[in-house]
């Protein structure tokens, strides 16, 4: 017979908050699903006092007791005048958020470690004015709109990017304390957002490409003398016309400049030019060269696995190569 520990026998503990938190945000997806354009009304909108008004709450208990205590009746009327009061302020602070509509869009897309912006926008019908209503995302700032006299206000909340591919920022928080402060009204919508992530690029050395192509032919993307093309440390025998005398005063070294000119062949980005490498570090170096290759304006191509994109150039190709790396 094998012993097991106790350890073994018995399942961790789980965190009693983690579960409510998972059944809570199942139940979110279902009562409120993603749209592009949402309205808020009943259905989606919450509310629950705020620790103002449990506060509130406790000093109008004590106050009840008092003037049950010495009978009284100014007493009693002050207690139900501020109940009212905590009533009236359940219905003001859910109408200010009651008959809001929310869009979004995404600026393009970023390469990883750059912020995403994200632009909120939000609109009224008819003449009532919002007040003090909080927007974002669980990694962003928050930020306040006031739609007062404008009927549509477009708000930038930027959500920091920590890896490559799809950058879907979760559920938007709208939330309100107004008028009082004695309630939360709130809601969590999804806007159906998503922003493309591009890897991060790492320089690397692109000599490598002058003998690299798909099927293993000669390429030259650094001889000529049309259009600069990149910088590589100074060696003996260089023209002095092609020396970078800007950075040499700065202090920044001597370097040559290199110029593109009379493509021999078409440029490929070939999975194994970088085969030493892990694959993100792969990735990073194949953005860098392919950010190089667009600003030098010679046609490239790209050739992974699962994806080759035909040579071209153009700013559709740039972000069609771009976006394959991201995904890959």
């Amino acid at each position: 017979m094998i012993a097991t520990s106790q350890t073994e026998a018995y399942p961790k503990t789980l965190n009693p908050y983690l579960i409510w938190r998972r059944r809570f945000g199942q139940w979110v997806v279902r009562r409120i699903p993603p749209s592009k354009n949402i309205e808020l009304h009943l259905n989606n909108i919450f509310i629950i006092p705020t620790m103002q008004g449990l506060g509130f709450c406790f000093v109008l208990a004590l106050m009840f007791i008092g003037a049950i205590n010495y009978e009284t009746s100014l007493a009693f009327a002050l207690v139900f005048l501020l109940i009212g009061v905590f009533i009236l302020a359940i219905f003001y602070t859910y109408r200010n958020l009651s008959g809001l509509h929310l869009s979004g869009l995404t600026d393009g897309s970023v390469f990883v470690g750059e912020n995403a912006e994200i632009t909120i926008i939000v609109n009224r019908h008819g003449k009532r004015t919002y007040e003090a209503i909080e927007l974002g995302f669980e990694k962003s700032r928050k930020v306040v709109a006031n739609l007062i006299e404008n009927k549509e206000q477009r708000l930038s909340l930027f959500v920091p990017t920590l890896k490559r591919g799809q950058l879907n920022p979760g559920r938007l928080r709208v939330e309100t304390f107004y008028p009082f402060g004695l309630h939360r009204a709130w809601s969590l919508v999804d806007l159906d957002l998503n922003c493309l992530v591009y890897p991060i690029p790492i320089e690397c050395d692109l000599n490598i490409l002058n003998t690299s192509d798909r099927d293993g032919g000669k390429v030259n993307i650094t001889r000529g003398n049309d259009d600069f093309y990149n910088l590589r440390e100074y060696q003996p025998g260089d023209p002095l016309k092609h020396v970078a005398w800007k950075n040499f005063a700065k202090g920044q070294g001597m370097y040559t400049k290199q110029y593109s000119s009379n493509i021999d062949d078409k440029i490929w980005l070939s999975w194994s030019l970088f085969s030493e490498l892990s694959k993100e570090d792969r990735l990073s170096r194949l953005c860098y060269c392919v950010l190089k290759l667009d600003a030098s304006g010679v046609d490239y191509g790209l050739d992974i696995p699962e994806c080759v994109i035909e040579p071209n150039k153009g700013i559709a190709h740039y972000h069609s190569v771009l976006r394959a790396l991201a995904l890959f």
